[in-house]
């Protein structure tokens, strides 16, 4: 798996939309390539807590169908 540096938005565990470089406290993502941009979301210890695909834009989240809620 190859780690991208990358900005964009990801959907999470309660279907709210966050950036990649927000995802919450004492949480950081990493943009990784599983054959497309995924995104990991670990926690202060570095484990995966969340896995999610990378949305470039809130206009492609929205047409993916989810509604946008930003936070």
């Amino acid at each position: 798996m190859k780690t991208m540096m990358k900005t964009g938005f990801f959907v999470d565990w309660n279907g709210d939309t966050r950036r990649v470089d927000a995802p919450g406290e004492g949480m950081e993502c990493q943009v990784v390539d599983r054959g497309h941009a995924g995104v990991d979301v670990m926690d202060s210890q570095g484990f995966v807590i969340h896995e999610a695909t990378l949305f470039p834009t809130l206009e492609a989240v929205a047409a993916a169908g989810v509604v946008v809620k930003l936070i």
